[in-house]
């Protein structure tokens, strides 16, 4: 089955914030080539530190600037005729020619760097400014938060079966052997952000542990979730399709208190995610599935994240014309 026919609300990506790369792997002066969102990018840092995501392709003859392109006074230059371009996507010089192309273009998105990654605004309207901000977090700016290896996967479904996990408080019990199925105390939906507040009984080597599971959305790429109880745990947790059939997704994680109490929760969160790929690679969605009383909030779920599917992407209409 391909992934519109196995989630049938799937014709097109949702616009969001989107992380593209960690920020300390990306030096000054790199030009990386990077696959996303069914196209090819290029992403690359000036010599002030900026960094920069654009469409990968020259509007000269067509070459991939992220395929032995350069910077050079700020701009990406051209592997092919050195045709060079700003951070805008305009035309800043042609070696040979007195003149720039000002009917030139290149897409250039949004770009922050946030909580240490480069992150990028996709809309299918170029025209649509960034309609959110991500926040600098708080845990990212003190040593009182130690970092752990953060954990990458690549899973065959889209960003939305992932986050209706939130909803889905009851797979904890089932799939990942909580104590008991968490208490949800409330789960907000306002405009483009999500919050959920649970209490939970964690299982750990000295029996059932109360804490809390406390998750901040901010569209579809970028979620926050908290863990206390154990030891204080945070991760970021950034998604990208990659493409119709795969999403890119990556947990950063931090943690307060005794590391090695930290990193032995950290390998159970892993373990976790890696319990619920088995499930994400193979599941369809029902679209007006048979719930129980006892089940999460997904239909509400579901509900808020339709607003981020927007048509207007060439890439989408293409996909489902064929």
């Amino acid at each position: 089955m391909t992934s519109l026919e196995r989630f049938p609300y799937y014709d097109a990506f949702p616009f969001a914030w989107y992380p593209i790369a960690l920020g300390d792997d990306l030096a000054p002066g790199a030009v990386r080539p990077v696959r996303l969102l069914a196209r090819d990018l290029v992403l690359w840092r000036d010599d002030e530190g900026t960094a920069h995501v654009m469409d990968a392709y020259c509007p000269h003859l067509g070459a991939n600037l992220g395929i032995g392109g350069r910077v050079e006074n700020g701009n990406l230059v051209c592997p092919y005729h050195w045709w060079e371009w700003a951070a805008d996507g305009t035309n800043a010089n042609i070696p040979y020619s007195d003149r720039t192309n000002q009917k030139a273009q290149l897409r250039a998105y949004p770009t922050v760097e946030r909580n240490g990654l480069v992150m990028f605004w996709f809309h299918p309207d170029p025209e649509v400014e960034p309609l959110w901000e991500i926040p600098t977090l708080s845990e990212y700016l003190t040593d009182d938060w130690v970092p752990l290896a953060p954990a990458e996967w690549t899973v065959r479904c889209p960003w939305q079966e992932l986050a209706e996990n939130g909803p889905d408080y009851i797979h904890l019990r089932t799939v990942h052997g909580a104590a008991s199925v968490p208490d949800l105390e409330s789960l907000e939906f306002d405009g483009y952000f999500n919050r959920m507040r649970s209490t939970v009984e964690f299982s750990t080597p000295r029996g059932p542990t109360s804490g809390r599971i406390d998750t901040d959305g901010y569209g579809p790429g970028f979620s926050v979730a908290r863990f206390s109880g154990i030891v204080d745990t945070v991760f970021f947790n950034v998604t990208v399709p990659v493409d119709w059939e795969t999403t890119w997704s990556m947990k950063l994680y931090r943690v307060r208190g005794p590391v090695g109490v930290g990193e032995a929760l950290v390998r159970d969160l892993k373990k976790q995610m890696a319990e619920d790929n088995v499930i994400f690679d193979n599941k369809i969605q029902q679209p007006l599935p048979a719930l129980a009383d006892a089940d999460g909030p997904i239909m509400k779920f579901r509900k808020w994240a339709a607003q981020f599917y927007v048509a207007g992407d060439p890439v989408a209409t293409e996909r489902v014309q064929r």
